[in-house]
């Protein structure tokens, strides 16, 4: 069953396709009727902040990272004949069809290796695209950093900061608490680098299907992620990389046990994923290049390397890495206080312990009472136990065969890739040492 996504744009496109009785959903922009429209101050909080407007390709990304998440969130995947992978198909208008029309096989594989789904883009002409135009306002800044308000992209923030650099930092929000999160972080790092980090917060969200409960699992959100970095650095001229400030631990997110293998296993900072990405700006003639620092480093690394040890130390304690921050809430605690037991928040701890840097609270301490293994907060510290159970006396061959399931990897990097895996599984172990 192929699902069609309809995305129109501007108040003449009309779009109605023949489609007989398949399924669809709408997606709008620059439609204040409408009532598909993706909520977002992009290009608002752009204009304000440099005075120019991103150019007609990469204006075209975004919209297409806009109608991909909004699609990803509001076609649920208990449809698909898996219940997992779906079939998708957006109807996408673009300025320029020679630049999107090559490059579009390579545009559904890099889709279909991030989310497990099988996209088509069915591209068609727009016309009502607004040229760069005004005076840059923001002259110096020579770095673009995405910026989740995570424990990795503050140390991506602090490193950049402490070396000088004038760093324009990127994040997505929605509805929720994640704005201010990443407010609460952002006001702590002004004091000493006011005038050195320009903040860069979108909003977009898109809008609610009363008739259906969504789809939770946003396997695309690092595609609008790294669009949004792309914007930003294309706006500002800064001929900079966008930093990805992830550690290596996370990024590689090798299944821990079978079950999780594949696309059940997210891959939003994978190497591939950034390199698939990385080739279709390429493709379509986008200049900015993708750079990820800490690939080579487990989270514990980053922390006990970030260059500026006392900023990072008062500062750690208010990110967020939770992959259900309000789950605190539903057991009589803190709705931002950390859960404790998903994947995330157990790197995170074990991180911390071994880097020595004072960590945020956690609903539940899995080091000390960690949650029975049948129930669903029991399942990623299970899974964790079994993982580390069976690389003991694991030979290096299969440690690299383990770290190739997650995804292809260059042949020269798999050494490393796999000492970063066995490094932060090492740092997990520590943590269940007196369990």
């Amino acid at each position: 069953m192929i699902w069609h996504v309809l995305v129109r744009n501007g108040t003449v496109d009309n779009y109605n396709p023949e489609l007989g009785s398949a399924p669809r959903i709408n997606v709008g922009f620059q439609r204040p009727d409408d009532e598909w429209v993706v909520g977002n101050n992009v290009f608002s909080v752009i204009q304000k902040q440099t005075g120019f407007y991103p150019n007609s390709t990469v204006n075209d990304l975004l919209y297409l990272a806009m109608s991909v998440f909004a699609a990803d969130l509001r076609i649920p995947r208990k449809y698909s004949k898996d219940q997992w992978s779906r079939e998708l198909k957006i109807h996408f208008p673009v300025v320029d069809l020679k630049i999107w029309s090559p490059i579009l096989p390579l545009l559904s594989r890099t889709l279909s290796f991030l989310t497990g789904d099988k996209w088509e883009i069915e591209l068609r002409s727009r016309n009502n695209h607004v040229d760069a135009v005004g005076k840059q306002k923001l002259k110096n800044v020579d770095s673009v950093c995405l910026f989740s308000g995570g424990l990795d992209s503050l140390v991506g923030a602090i490193d950049l900061l402490a070396e000088g650099r004038s760093v324009a930092l990127v994040g997505h929000h929605g509805a929720g608490i994640t704005n201010p999160i990443q407010e609460r972080v952002l006001s702590s790092l002004m004091p000493k680098y006011k005038g050195k980090m320009f903040p860069f917060m979108f909003y977009i969200q898109p809008p609610k299907n009363n008739s259906e409960e969504g789809e939770p699992s946003m396997r695309s959100r690092s595609f609008l992620f790294f669009a949004m970095g792309v914007v930003v650095e294309n706006v500002l001229g800064s001929n900079s990389p966008l930093v990805v400030a992830e550690n290596g631990l996370i990024s590689l997110n090798v299944p821990l046990t079978g079950p999780r293998t594949g696309s059940r296993s997210t891959r939003t900072t994978h190497p591939y994923y950034v390199f698939l990405f990385w080739e279709l700006l390429k493709g379509l003639g986008i200049s900015t290049s993708i750079v990820m620092p800490y690939r080579f480093h487990t989270k514990g690394e980053m922390l006990k390397g970030c260059k500026d040890q006392d900023l990072l130390a008062s500062v750690a304690k208010l990110t967020m890495s939770c992959s259900h921050p309000e789950a605190g809430r539903f057991r009589g605690g803190s709705p931002n206080s950390h859960c404790g037991y998903c994947v995330p928040c157990i790197i995170r701890k074990a991180s911390t312990k071994y880097s020595g840097i004072p960590d945020a609270t956690y609903t539940i301490a899995v080091e000390t009472s960690p949650p029975f293994y049948k129930t669903n907060s029991g399942r990623d510290y299970r899974a964790f136990c079994i993982a580390l159970e069976r690389m003991k006396g694991m030979k290096s061959r299969n440690i690299k065969q383990k770290v190739l399931s997650s995804g292809p990897l260059p042949p020269a990097d798999l050494p490393k890739y796999a000492k970063v895996f066995v490094n932060g599984m090492n740092e997990v172990s520590a943590l269940f040492r007196n369990v």
